[in-house]
């Protein structure tokens, strides 16, 4: 129970750089380093005193403050998701492209107001740059890009992840809990014969720092 407790307290505190607490099944989705039943789970949470719960949520002591900031970027994330996705739907005019997914904060529906929108795109194998220069030029037509020297992005595309088909797993050297987390936390918007099924297995290492997560 003692390392259950510690491996909750290691979640929250990761959770927390972000301003973030989780929910049960959150915490158990995202418990690091440790497998566990969400009824084992429950019991080592009413065991460790320096966690605090407000309604459905659990965060360390004294932080009460970032319910309400979970709340408000919930509310700025709806509707980032609603331009990614109709971004999105233009980008399947693009016959290389297998897959669109939102990554960072967004994909939490943790962003700030300011934010921009990171997009994850998985090509064809061997059309990478060609589908990205169309991918470029058609993001120019239908939305607002981000570019390298813009001081204010909110609300702007950044297309800062292209993968191609057969060259899914992240690199061994960025193998870590933080890519870990962008992995699972990448959300869907659409796919082509079932890339997002391939780039999860292709990503199996990410088991390794939250071995409860499930597709």
């Amino acid at each position: 129970m003692i390392k259950l407790q510690k491996a909750i307290l290691k979640t929250l505190s990761y959770a927390d750089v972000f301003d973030y607490p989780l929910t049960l099944p959150e915490l158990h989705q995202f418990l690091i380093g440790t497998k566990a039943s969400i009824n084992d789970l429950e019991k080592a949470l009413t065991e460790t005193k320096e966690v605090t719960q407000d309604g459905q949520f659990f965060f360390l002591k004294k932080r009460l403050k970032i319910v309400q900031i979970r709340q408000k970027r919930f509310r700025w994330s709806q509707n980032k998701l609603k331009i990614a996705k109709q971004v999105a739907k233009y980008l399947k005019l693009i016959p290389f492209i297998k897959m669109v997914a939102v990554t960072g904060n967004l994909a939490m529906s943790n962003a700030e107001q300011k934010d921009d929108i990171d997009l994850l795109i998985v090509t064809s194998q061997n059309r990478l740059w060609l589908t990205r220069l169309l991918t470029v030029f058609l993001v120019e037509l239908v939305a607002n890009r981000r570019h390298p020297k813009d001081q204010e992005v909110e609300d702007k595309i950044c297309l800062n992840m292209f993968l191609a088909e057969n060259y899914l797993q992240v690199p061994k050297k960025e193998q870590n809990l933080f890519s870990a987390h962008e992995v699972f936390q990448a959300k869907l918007l659409w796919e082509r014969e079932r890339t997002y099924q391939k780039f999860l297995k292709a990503n199996q290492w990410a088991q390794k720092y939250l071995p409860n997560w499930k597709a």
